[in-house]
């Protein structure tokens, strides 16, 4: 066999796959097929191919060990450990314990989470602020009745006060519109306290219904929202906040018109509150004097009190109430239309 020249060049051809790559010494497969591989020269590789090829040896799988690297000695394998001081405490055993019982209950205990429905506590917080709006309008009511009947008494006991200062009046007479004016009196700061427990009340329910329509918690305690709502003259500045803090919380309620509103009914609260304190500071006043003019101012005062904290409690208080419950608003296609001919 004649060498071949030296201009020619080796090539590894594989007749399967038809691959040539440059001739490498001790490469014998081919890497794609497995093949045989045959050293030819560049110009007799058309030669080669035409040639038949020789059967593929399938090799045999090869087992990986793991932690093998290539390049590596096979009975090598890199292991990570831990340094000594870092190496947990080996666990201890304990061989001699005796088995615990398997416990039993009764029934079924009642100390896990229980399978309550996802809008459990959305009912009763509707439910109870209806029920507080009843309640709160009907008490305002209620108060307005029994400050418009104080004021009717007052009024009889300031004529007579008039009358009395031209001409002698009956000493029965005298007593008995004296006790008619200091029961009225004290049943009106009784309505006026009720009806400041049921604003309470209605006040935290609002906030409660406000805040789970917006998706979030009370921030407020009942602690703080007590005093805010019923402290008297206190309750001038911080009533007002706390129902507008509701107010704003929720978006179906805070509108244009609710807003002034509210302003409204503030306002009122205010001259209201004004006049009461007014009435207050002349009936101790005119009593401490003796002065049937300073008496007869006074009476004045509270009647003129009365009237206007009956006025606000029938008419502002369902107002303030309807802003946040507001009355549904008709179906258009419920309601009746007349075609006129033009």
């Amino acid at each position: 066999m004649t060498q071949p020249p030296a201009a020619a060049k080796l090539v590894d051809l594989c007749r399967n796959c038809r691959i040539q790559a440059p001739h490498r010494a001790g490469r014998t497969r081919c890497p794609r097929c497995n093949g045989i591989l045959v050293v030819v020269t560049t110009d007799r590789v058309s030669q080669a191919l035409a040639e038949a090829p020789a059967p593929v040896v399938a090799r045999p799988p090869q087992q990986r060990v793991a932690g093998y690297r290539p390049g590596a000695s096979p009975k090598v394998r890199w292991v990570a450990q831990r340094p000594p001081e870092a190496r947990p405490a080996p666990r201890r055993r304990s061989w001699g314990a005796a088995p615990r019982p398997t416990p039993r209950y009764r029934t079924i205990p009642t100390w896990g989470l229980r399978d309550l429905p996802a809008s459990w506590l959305e009912v009763p917080v509707e439910q109870q602020a209806k029920a507080e709006s009843l309640r709160f309008v009907r008490a305002a009511h209620q108060v307005a009745i029994v400050l418009a009947v104080s004021a009717g008494i007052h009024l009889l006991r300031y004529l007579l006060v008039v009358i009395g200062r031209d001409r002698l009046i009956p000493g029965w007479l005298d007593l008995l519109t004296s006790g008619l004016v200091i029961l009225s009196g004290g049943l009106a700061v009784g309505a006026m306290l009720f009806a400041l427990f049921r604003f309470g009340q209605w006040v935290i329910a609002t906030r409660a219904l406000a805040y789970r329509h917006a998706h979030r918690l009370e921030p407020r305690p009942r602690w703080f929202l007590w005093p805010m709502s019923v402290t008297p003259l206190l309750n001038v500045i911080t009533a007002p906040f706390v129902v507008r803090e509701a107010a704003l919380i929720d978006s179906r309620v805070m509108t244009p018109r609710a807003a002034v509103e509210l302003r409204k009914i503030w306002i009122a609260w205010v001259l209201v509150n004004g006049v009461a304190l007014w009435a207050a500071l002349a009936r101790r006043a005119g009593s401490q004097s003796g002065s049937l003019q300073t008496q007869a101012d006074s009476l004045v005062l509270f009647i003129v009190s009365a009237l206007a904290s009956a006025a606000f409690a029938w008419w502002m208080i369902p107002r303030l109430v309807r802003v946040f419950d507001p009355a549904p608003v008709r179906d258009q296609a419920g309601t009746k239309r007349r075609w006129v001919n033009a």
